[in-house]
């Protein structure tokens, strides 16, 4: 059962909530907010097209997404001196991908909640430290086998052994693009009932960590978010994921995006 710890009020939501409606050009947020309640403070960015899918904190749900990304202080600071778009583009989005769930009728929210103990940095003992403790043994004995290759070889090197093995040429991100609703029927995409049948290899248990919990190229196990030139952005954690309603304090805040702002596709 995740459990938050929530300040005697909520002046740090409301303060940000505040500061975040009139978009002030602040040179110091904490002048606002103290820094010790920003701290205490996280937020998730959730895109979706109806109400269902903005229950939970990753819209697929924990029966496909046990966990979510979510952002701490540094990341929330952006959303109240940038623009939306602005902000966006800080923790990594890019505009071609923007556009393009745009046009799928999609809209962005930013929740904002306080954190909890179970929000835990995305570095690799992070990760694999929520798997112990949130998958059965029978799981996670078989990521903790390669935890040492996982460290220290490069997704590349991991991908370029899996598309000559079980993705048979396939990518990791063509995988995971087949899946909806957080599934796919296709027997490379690593559930959780496919890797226990499996023999869990370095390359099945790097397809799994891709597909179940959303470690996609980019990951390097830093704690940091980084973008495709390798510049590392904000701090990112993992946490459980489970109904917004069941979050003290939980507010989602609209991020409206004006596409003529966007940049062209290339």
């Amino acid at each position: 059962m995740t459990s938050f710890s929530m300040p005697e009020s909520d002046s740090a939501i409301e303060a940000f909530t505040s500061i975040f409606a009139s978009k002030h050009k602040l040179d110091n947020v904490n002048s606002v907010i103290k820094n010790k309640y920003l701290r205490q403070m996280a937020g998730r960015i959730t895109r979706g097209s109806k109400e269902t899918d903005f229950e939970y904190l990753q819209k697929d749900g924990p029966a496909a997404k046990k966990f979510a990304w979510v952002m701490g202080d540094d990341g929330l600071s952006l959303f109240l001196v940038q623009s939306n778009l602005e902000a966006l583009r800080s923790i990594g989005c890019e505009d071609k991908w923007i556009r393009r769930k745009l046009e799928n009728g999609e809209y962005f929210q930013l929740g904002i909640f306080y954190r909890s103990p179970e929000c835990l940095l995305a570095t690799w003992d992070g990760v694999l430290s929520l798997i112990d403790i949130y998958y059965p043994k029978s799981i996670s004995a078989k990521i903790r086998r390669h935890e040492k290759a996982l460290k220290q070889m490069s997704f590349d090197e991991i991908e370029a052994r899996a598309r000559l093995s079980y993705l048979h040429g396939a990518t990791y991100f063509d995988i995971n693009e087949l899946a909806v609703n957080g599934n796919s029927a296709d027997p490379r995409f690593m559930s959780e009932e496919r890797f226990l049948e499996c023999e869990g290899t370095l390359e099945e248990s790097r397809g799994f960590l891709y597909n179940r919990l959303g470690l996609a190229k980019l990951f390097d196990g830093s704690g940091f978010t980084k973008n495709s030139s390798g510049q590392l952005g904000v701090r990112e954690y993992l946490q459980p994921n489970i109904p917004v309603r069941d979050i003290p304090g939980f507010r989602y805040l609209d991020l409206p995006i004006d596409t003529t702002d966007l940049m062209p596709d290339s």
